[in-house]
């Protein structure tokens, strides 16, 4: 049956713009974890743009009392920072599990105090914040939502507005979960811009309009 329903949803896709109920079922599809349903809406060079921000561009996790880089958005500083190297101190300050969490304008300086990958000798550098936005490709898209729908016991979506036009659709939603049964609740509001090719009407980009500190702050 659930073949079944997948081909029914594609079949809806290519006869034009998607309608509501097919993002809702793709919101769902998404939250839940169930790539084999995303797959069925998104095209082979599907893209996903996180929201802009002011930012470092790193992505880095606590480990063992440093911040370990897992991933750098922004291109411009490979040549002073790697993946795999340790944060210490961020702006004269020891770092915690918090993360990397950044205040100021654009071009304003901030400290990092790191040892290099298979290295010990501490190193301290100087990146300004500039505007970042990360990209994920169909995979990368995949994987989050999986890792993402781990996180949640349960979770609720409510559609507040829906446009389409053309190869367009705007869809403006709360997300709400929690952890654990009987737990806090969390949440975020979101608007998303679906572009569709016009040949399929499968998505070939998602851009997400949202601020990620009004959910990041519910953790502090």
């Amino acid at each position: 049956m659930k073949y079944i329903l997948l081909l029914f949803n594609l079949s809806f896709l290519l006869s034009g713009p998607l309608k509501l109920e097919e993002v809702e079922s793709f919101l769902n599809a998404k939250y839940e974890g169930d790539t084999s349903a995303v797959v069925a809406f998104i095209s082979d060079e599907f893209q996903y743009l996180n929201t802009p921000y002011v930012g470092l561009g790193i992505k880095a996790f606590y480990v063992d009392g440093s911040l370990l880089v897992t991933e750098l958005i922004n291109e411009s500083i490979r040549n002073q920072i790697s993946i795999g190297d340790r944060i210490y101190e961020f702006n004269n300050k020891v770092v915690t599990p918090d993360g990397l969490f950044t205040k100021g304008p654009v071009g304003q300086i901030q400290k990092l105090l790191l040892t290099k990958m298979n290295d010990t000798l501490f190193t301290e550098i100087k990146i300004p914040l500039s505007m970042q936005q990360q990209k994920e490709n169909s995979e990368s898209y995949l994987n989050s939502i999986i890792e993402y729908s781990k996180i949640w016991y349960e979770y609720d979506i409510i559609i507040h507005d829906y446009f389409s036009k053309k190869d367009k659709v705007f869809v403006h939603y709360s997300w709400e979960g929690s952890k654990e049964e009987n737990s806090e609740v969390y949440h975020f509001t979101i608007i998303e811009i679906l572009t569709l090719e016009k040949k399929t009407g499968l998505i070939k980009k998602i851009e997400s309009l949202w601020s990620e500190y009004q959910f990041r702050n519910q953790f502090k």
